[in-house]
This record gives C-alpha cells, sequence and structure tokens, in this order.
C-alpha cells in the first residue's frame, strides 16, 4: 500500500514534516512508496522518506507526457511520473473530448493515472464543482457523506468519471499491460539490473 500525506497547512496529519510521516506510517505501517496531497515536496521530505525505507514516489504530474519513464530522484527514490491526474486533465481539457488523448495513450511510457474518489463519485464536469460542493459543508459532513447524497447531487451528464471510464476500456481493448506501482517499481529494478549485468 501507499500512503497519500498532507504536509499543507491546518493538515489533520500533523503539524511537522515528521509528524505527517508518523501518523502515515501507522496508518500504513509497511508503506513503500507515497504521493503526497498537492504534489507537496521538498528535499527534507524526501530524504526523511528515503532513510525509512520507502523505495518509490510519485509526485510528478505532467500534461499528458509521452514516453514518459521512472526517474531517479537525488534521494534515491525512484520517481514513478503520473501521466494524467483528473484534476489537472480538468484544467488542460475543458471540452472532455476523449478523442484529444487517444494518440497521447497510444505512445510508449508510464501512463500513471491518478484519480480522486471524490471526482468519481461526483462525476466532475469542471474543476470547481467537487470543490463547491466540499466547500459547502465542514470537513466532518465531508468525510461522511452517504451515498445517496452523492447520487443527488453527482453531474449527470459528461464529467471526469467518462474519461477515466473510457482510458480503462481503451487498456483493455488494446491489451494494454496493467501494473500496480509496486509491480512498476519491481519491473524497473529488474530490468536496470538486466542492464548493469550487460
Amino acid at each position: 500500500m501507499l500512503i497519500h500525506p498532507n504536509f499543507l497547512p491546518d493538515s489533520s496529519h500533523g503539524n511537522s514534516f515528521t509528524e505527517v510521516i508518523d501518523y502515515c506510517k501507522k496508518l500504513v505501517p509497511d508503506a513503500d512508496g507515497f504521493r503526497c496531497h498537492r504534489y507537496f515536496e521538498v528535499n527534507d521530505i524526501m530524504d526523511d522518506f528515503e532513510k525509512r525505507g520507502f523505495k518509490f514516489v510519485s509526485n510528478h504530474c505532467t500534461r499528458c507526457e509521452t514516453h514518459i519513464k521512472p526517474l531517479l530522484h537525488r534521494s534515491g527514490l525512484l520517481s514513478l511520473p503520473i501521466f494524467l491526474e483528473d484534476g489537472g486533465y480538468l484544467l488542460m481539457d475543458t471540452t472532455l473530448d476523449f478523442t484529444h488523448l487517444i494518440s497521447r495513450l497510444e505512445t510508449p511510457g508510464l501512463k500513471i493515472i491518478n484519480f480522486h474518489p471524490a471526482h468519481m463519485a461526483f462525476n466532475t464536469p469542471d474543476f470547481g464543482y467537487t470543490r463547491r460542493i466540499k466547500d459547502s459543508m465542514s470537513r466532518e459532513a465531508w468525510n461522511q457523506i452517504a451515498g445517496e447524497q452523492i447520487q443527488k447531487i453527482e453531474y449527470k451528464k459528461l464529467g471526469i468519471r467518462h474519461i477515466i471510464q473510457d482510458i480503462i476500456a481503451l487498456a483493455f481493448k488494446r491489451n494494454y499491460k496493467v501494473l500496480s506501482m509496486h509491480e512498476i517499481y519491481q519491473e524497473h529494478l529488474t530490468s536496470t539490473s538486466q542492464l548493469s549485468l550487460v
């Protein structure tokens, strides 16, 4: 499992880098990978994670770049860049026209897709939609929102859920290899160890 630490001010995870990492490690003691909320990152955080035995991070969000490969961060962590993040895509292509993505999805390279459960649940059609819903209630109410309430306020027309579903359908239709983050990490280790033997 991976963790998703929030290092921003007013975080429910803690008031310092160490507190936040400690909190997340208590939730998932054997976590060895992470992505920070809002992609927040400084060298101190990366170094701390590496010292705690973390192996990889997926904290670099691209605009659907092609030919993405894992990168070795200066801390020693393997960085697995994100191809598409739902919020970023909502800003990038406000038409939500899946055909714009197909040629990029068909290129070589990693296609890590990062999506938020809230955007999927509400079928967010634009960047502000889910934000307005979240801002209309307390943190406690947001964390306990019921399925019936979600069904009432979810967007019924074309939204980000459709884009994610179309990506998944294309991957299966084209028989693309679908891997977990751990499998990507292991595959990278295997390929680099074979290269060093040559």
